[in-house]
């Protein structure tokens, strides 16, 4: 019996709000690194502004 590993990815970031950039990125970065899932994992603090 064969296993297939899976290819996880995780992208993480505020979203706040979610718009079509981000989830395009996703895509994108999905497509471009063969992962079979990518979870998106919201901030709740960001490292770079104010919380939201």
């Amino acid at each position: 019996m064969s296993q297939k590993t899976l290819r996880v990815g995780m992208l993480g970031g505020t979203f706040d709000p979610v718009h079509l950039g981000h989830l395009r990125s996703a895509v994108e970065v999905r497509e471009a690194l063969g992962l079979d899932r990518l979870h998106m994992i919201p901030a709740p603090q960001p490292p770079l502004r104010q919380a939201p």
